[in-house]
């Protein structure tokens, strides 16, 4: 009969081996450090508009109500108001609270948008790793592609671009939309349109503001004087 021996108190019970996981080369690591670096104005306009419609949508509400509130104010202090004039007052401050809210359903509407923008750009910055890096910057490049084209004008061919990557919440068309009508304008000699981007944007122009605005009162006056 044969026994099995049993362990004597030197000897050690053996261990599986642990896997080892690869980690990215660091090269990789590094490409994708230095491209997230580059992306802050991927952030930052996004942002930008989406602060300056809220705070549009703010000045519209105070205004419209302030303006309502004092017609409410002036009808209850007059005493000689008859009963049309009091429907009529009524009905008129009625129409523009109509309106109050068709602004700010348009509003919403708008800063929803720019939020889904936001979000869909931190995703997309969140969505950098090493090991699909070369898939990333692919979307990357034809972000770039895109900025390109709008800078040189080929405004349908950047939209086009866009569309079929299903890139256009990585992308400024709008922003560039918004300044082409702009250049459109002064080319046929209108600075109405450059006036009021210029007000829009007064807080960013600072000290250069100045002499932009003059700069295009003179133009506005020279085509006026050309024109009559």
């Amino acid at each position: 009969m044969e026994m099995n021996s049993l362990p004597n108190g030197n000897s050690t019970p053996s261990t599986p081996p642990v896997p080892t996981t690869t980690s990215p080369p660091s090269s990789k690591v590094g490409q994708l450090a230095e491209s997230l670096r580059l992306e802050h104005q991927f952030l930052r306009v996004p942002f930008e508009h989406y602060k300056k419609t809220i705070r549009a949508n703010h000045r519209v509400v105070e205004k419209e109500m302030s303006s309502v509130m004092s017609g409410v104010s002036d009808a209850a202090d007059r005493d000689d108001l008859s009963s049309d004039e009091a429907v009529n007052h009524l009905n008129s401050l009625v129409s523009r609270l109509q309106g109050l809210k068709r602004k700010l359903e348009e509003g919403s509407r708008v800063e929803h948008l720019q939020a889904q923008r936001c979000r869909a750009r931190l995703d997309h910055l969140e969505s950098a790793d090493a090991e699909n890096l070369s898939e990333w910057n692919n979307m990357r490049l034809k972000r770039i592609l895109v900025d390109y084209m709008l800078r040189m004008s080929y405004y349908d061919t950047a939209v086009k671009l866009a569309e079929s990557s299903n890139i256009q919440d990585l992308v400024d068309i709008d922003v560039f939309q918004e300044a082409k009508k702009v250049i459109d304008a002064l080319q046929n000699k209108e600075v109405a349109p450059a006036l009021a981007w210029c007000a829009d944007n007064k807080s960013r122009l600072k000290k250069s503001r100045v002499k932009l605005i003059f700069k295009f009162v003179v133009i506005g006056v020279t085509f006026a004087t050309i024109l009559y």
